[in-house]
């Protein structure tokens, strides 16, 4: 049996009484700029193409033509795809727009305008990781390759080797969160977690990592790549969970201003 058709003007005078407003999804209409819808186009070409990274795309005339706009527009819609790492521009006679790979750096940088603008302090970020990170190692632990943990006990051995050496050993404790990330199977996660090592590093610049800090999170990430390599994903959530609350506790302990600064585009895309 079909249910009763509710009358909605009855429904209102009921809300009405009851002294709320109808709640409706608010609309946000933008108009679209000329340049963006260019761009779109071009990235449409370049993923229906399959177009891969270096590959010279149509010269400036033949895309004015193409998209019927002004030569303006057009550059507009190429600056606003080199910014955000889909084509680089190659300048001379033999230029032109190139294909290219957009990374976690560009992934970074966009969601750093984001969170400058909505002035969240770094303390979210790294809340967010810690969200993140156990769940990733779990997976981890279940989808990761032969090939893929190597690379994450490696990066570990690489720790352990470069001590006494803070570039190189937070090169290698970048390579082993991203190695975690990768081996979990989700490749938007993967991007996503590297971004934010990303802006994490552009907030810490200035902050002492001692020996002695060095060693702990050397042992906390061998503690997390020995669970996933024996493929306990239980022991990996737990054991990246403790990594992570770690990080937070030691800039609540020595940098709590660190914390609570708002995030600065600038100071992850510089």
């Amino acid at each position: 049996m079909w249910p009763p058709v509710t009358d909605v003007s009855a429904e209102s005078h009921q809300t009405d009484r009851l002294g709320r407003s109808p709640r409706r999804r608010e609309e946000v209409r933008r108009s679209r700029k000329a340049a963006v819808s260019v761009a779109q186009m071009i990235v449409d070409d370049v993923t229906v193409g399959r177009l891969a990274p270096g590959t010279m795309l149509a010269s400036e005339r033949e895309m004015i033509e193409r998209f019927g706009v002004a030569r303006g527009t057009l550059r507009e819609a190429l600056r606003f795809l080199e910014m955000n790492g889909v084509i680089t521009v190659k300048a001379g006679p033999a230029g032109g727009a190139v294909t290219a790979e957009p990374d976690a750096r560009d992934f970074a940088g966009v969601l750093g305008l984001f969170l400058q603008r909505r002035e969240m302090p770094f303390r979210t970020l790294v809340q967010a990781r810690e969200v993140l990170e156990p769940e990733l190692a779990g997976l981890a632990a279940g989808n990761g390759s032969d090939e893929t943990i190597a690379t994450i006990v490696d990066s570990v051995d690489g720790m352990e080797a470069f001590l006494e050496d803070e570039e190189n050993f937070l090169a290698e404790n970048h390579r082993f969160h991203y190695a975690v990330a990768a081996a979990a199977g989700n490749r938007l996660l993967e991007q996503l977690i590297s971004a934010l090592h990303i802006i994490t590093e552009g907030q810490i610049r200035g902050i002492a990592y001692r020996t002695d800090h060095r060693r702990e999170v050397t042992r906390a990430h061998r503690n997390v790549a020995d669970a996933i390599a024996a493929r306990d994903a239980e022991g990996s959530r737990w054991a990246m969970r403790q990594h992570v609350r770690d990080l937070r506790r030691y800039l609540e302990s020595d940098y709590p201003a660190v914390l609570d600064r708002p995030l600065r585009w600038r100071d992850i895309t510089a």
